[in-house]
């Protein structure tokens, strides 16, 4: 049996993100059963595994929370919901298509399939993080990162708390890219329940993942 573990940056950005600040902490779904060849897993929910580090980390979000939006798809609506029954403050859950099904990149759904059965999760990910080529159906890589990084900043905005948004390994690894650089590894794209967090302060926009912080941010690149 895996030995999942809630990833010690996670962890570590929790405490150490000011608390006087909204904070966008864009969060990929906890642990689901491993997907068959070309399968979305649309109704793939959490596993045992996942449900219990959901709900310890649910813990760690008590009286932080301030709102919680998620990807549609089922495994990360679980995730949310777990978060939402432990926080001692539960928001409304959004769903919120910016963060899956389509997500900030997609705008032509039958390529963007073609592309996820031609290359898989991570190929689309090896592509928009660590090159500037594009993909058939989608945004430039840089352009969807500032426009998920905006839409979560303006919620997060003039609001103290963290605001979490449960999404998918692709989001999360080529958001994270465009703002800190290529990402390093091992391993090289995110864990389950890895974030990068996203915060405005007077010295401009902050942006943290696993070791990297950058502050003073123009945008994507």
């Amino acid at each position: 049996m895996d030995d999942w573990r809630i990833p010690a940056s996670t962890l570590r950005w929790l405490d150490s993100v000011p608390t006087t600040h909204g904070v966008a902490v864009l969060m990929r779904h906890s642990v689901r059963d491993p997907l068959a060849a070309g399968d979305l897993g649309y109704d793939r929910a959490l596993n045992a595994a996942g449900v219990e580090l959901a709900h310890t980390l649910g813990h760690r979000l008590r009286g932080r929370l301030r709102s919680l939006h998620t990807s549609p798809l089922q495994r990360c609506m679980h995730t949310a919901e777990v978060f939402a029954r432990v926080a001692e403050i539960a928001p409304t859950i959004i769903v919120d298509h910016m963060l899956g099904d389509p997500g900030a990149w997609v705008v032509d759904r039958q390529l963007a399939g073609e592309n996820w059965k031609r290359l898989g999760s991570e190929g689309i990910m090896a592509q928009l993080a660590t090159t500037d080529e594009d993909l058939p159906g989608t945004l430039p890589a840089r352009v969807g990162a500032q426009r998920l990084a905006d839409h979560m900043l303006g919620i997060a905005r003039g609001r103290p708390g963290l605001h979490v948004f449960v999404t998918h390994d692709i989001l999360l690894a080529v958001a994270a890219a465009r703002f800190l650089g290529p990402p390093a590894g091992p391993p090289r794209w995110p864990r389950y329940l890895e974030a990068a967090f996203f915060w405005h302060a007077e010295d401009g926009l902050h942006v943290a993942y696993r070791d990297m912080h950058r502050a003073g941010l123009d945008g994507a690149r």
